[in-house]
């Protein structure tokens, strides 16, 4: 029997697992940071890193 879509399991993907885990390690290292030159550099790293991020689709249809 299948799944309701309701029901179904989100499928993680392992690239968004690893760009989340890299950013939050970014964003503490932010927070940590003694001086504006640090904080501008990481600021530029965590960008960088946002633009990886993979966008959710609307639609989760299958392949064709």
């Amino acid at each position: 029997m299948g799944y309701r879509n309701r029901e179904k399991p989100e499928r993680k993907s392992g690239r968004a697992s690893f760009v989340e885990g890299r950013l939050d390690e970014l964003r503490r290292r932010w927070e940590n940071a003694t001086d504006e030159r640090e904080k501008a550099e990481i600021s530029e790293q965590i960008r960088e890193w946002q633009s990886f991020k993979p966008e959710r689709s609307a639609s989760s249809g299958g392949r064709r």
